[in-house]
């Protein structure tokens, strides 16, 4: 399979600290800067290499963002979840290609550093909410 259409992918995150993982797929519509991983590289270029060289220092901490539909209706909806995750850690789980034995899954510890409602003339009512890597993310399979 060379190319593959998106519609399986799988978001989770606690719905409190220390939690149990929750699916917000129905919620999500859009992740800016998907998560990865990224390190810092370190330069250990010396006087006597004719080009720069590198070491991998420690892994960089991701920001990124999730927007979709506003939902306050549900116990489980995407409002009750974050109105008061702001400033709290919780745990984050992507899945891209769905939970297969063999599907890709990033997961990671993030920091909720903010959640907006917006409900702009003629347009859905939508949320973003940041979130920032707080340790190291783990990439395996589901």
């Amino acid at each position: 399979m060379k190319f593959i259409v998106a519609g399986n992918t799988v978001v989770r995150i606690d719905a409190s600290a220390g939690g149990t993982l929750v699916a917000i797929s129905s919620f999500v519509d859009a992740i800016s800067s998907a998560p990865g991983k990224s390190i810092s590289p370190i330069d250990v270029t010396t006087f006597v290499d004719t080009a720069e060289r590198f070491m991998a220092g420690i892994e960089l901490s991701q920001e990124f963002q999730l927007e979709g539909p506003f939902d306050d209706q549900s116990p489980s909806g995407i409002d009750a979840i974050m109105a008061t995750a702001v400033g709290t850690i919780l745990s984050f789980e992507f899945s891209p290609m769905g939970t297969g034995a063999t599907a890709r899954k990033v997961t990671m510890e993030t920091l909720v550093t903010s959640y907006v409602v917006s409900a702009p003339v003629k347009e859905r009512i939508s949320y973003t909410v940041s979130l920032k890597q707080d340790g190291a993310a783990t990439i395996g399979t589901t």
